[in-house]
């Protein structure tokens, strides 16, 4: 049985909510799962660049603070993509 468009949707809210965390979980409660996703990646961004100004300012925890933003950054893009194959895939024909 080939999944369809809910399953695949559900399946990539459950991967963005295990990947944002806790921390983003009110972004994860309002629109459509890519209105979702963008709202995450631009607030990982704003965590990344508050890392880079603590990097700056030379407060230790700075530098694991940047590199988990952007691993997290890199998975969020990587859900953005998956989520717009699925809406390529199950796109109506005109």
């Amino acid at each position: 049985m080939a999944p369809d468009h809910d399953h695949v949707r559900q399946s990539l809210q459950t991967l963005l909510i295990a990947v944002a965390g806790p921390n983003y979980s009110r972004a994860l409660h309002q629109g459509e799962l890519s209105q979702q996703l963008d709202r995450c990646i631009d607030w990982v961004k704003a965590e990344a660049s508050e890392a880079s100004s603590l990097i700056e300012s030379c407060v230790p925890h700075g530098k694991p603070m940047l590199a988990q933003a952007q691993k997290r950054l890199e998975a969020l893009e990587s859900l953005r993509i998956l989520d717009q194959l699925r809406g390529a895939y199950f796109e109506q024909p005109s």
